[in-house]
């Protein structure tokens, strides 16, 4: 393969190969239900990119007789299943107490309550953020959604700007969360994806995963799509899916109507 190809690959199955390097000791362990559980954190381009780079890591790994059955085989990404799912309570309890610094707290937050997705965050200008009225822009796809922060998610954004300016007082780079890469680079570039990842690989929990169990809470609370995309700046389509998820009983066809 060139260059190209490996570096894209790489960028989709590494953070999946760290993640179950947790619990297992060889690749030889990996089901495929594991293939599709890695698949399904994602949706639609990001999923076929796994998809893609995990089906071509073990095809290699069995050609070359590392393995000896290739658990991606038979995963697709046209039949995994879609439907939003919840994260068990228990994965969930102490998330923000057991992120490491300032900005990690800062980062769950905006991803947990807010639902916000991580490279929107990485995204997020100083200018988006207004303390005093308690809003935060949030850019997708050409549009502005407008976030209204409770005080927990304030008070987390504001002693991150405190550690910022005592850290870095020089710093003029424009993007809300920096590190220590990109704080005083010159051209201002904002945080690269594995500068937030590592924030939710060290908390056992994906940030896509967090995002959804989010927007589902809401739904569980409420069968209103337009609250939903209100809330969370989400497509009409988007919005009915996690209400059908959330109560799946009102969608049942009565079949004496039929």
């Amino acid at each position: 393969m060139d260059w190209t190809t490996i570096r894209r690959y790489s960028h989709y199955h590494v953070p999946v190969l760290q993640n179950w390097g947790k619990r297992i000791d060889s690749l030889r362990e990996i089901t495929p239900k594991d293939v599709e559980d890695a698949v399904t954190a994602h949706t639609g381009n990001p999923a076929h990119g796994v998809h893609g780079a995990l089906r071509s890591l073990f095809r290699a790994l069995k050609r070359e007789r590392v393995i000896f059955r290739d658990p991606a085989r038979n995963v697709s990404t046209t039949h995994v299943n879609r439907t939003p799912r919840r994260i068990p309570s228990d994965r969930l309890a102490g998330l923000l107490d057991r992120a490491p610094t300032a900005m990690a707290k800062a980062v769950v937050a905006l991803v947990a309550i807010h639902a916000l997705g991580s490279t929107e965050i990485r995204r997020l200008h100083l200018t988006d953020l207004n303390r005093s009225a308690g809003r935060l822009i949030a850019r997708r796809r050409g549009d502005k959604h407008t976030v209204y922060l409770d005080e927990l998610t304030l008070e987390l954004l504001t002693d991150w700007l405190r550690e910022r300016y005592e850290r870095w007082p020089h710093s003029t780079n424009p993007h809300l969360f920096v590190t220590q890469v990109t704080a005083l680079g010159p051209d201002g570039p904002p945080v690269a994806k594995y500068g937030v990842q590592p924030i939710f690989t060290q908390l056992d929990c994906q940030p896509q995963k967090l995002r959804i169990d989010r927007i589902l809470d809401e739904a569980h609370e409420t069968a209103d799509p337009v609250h939903l995309m209100r809330v969370f700046g989400i497509a009409p389509d988007t919005a009915m899916k996690y209400v059908k998820a959330a109560h799946p009983h009102r969608f049942i066809k009565d079949p004496t109507q039929a």
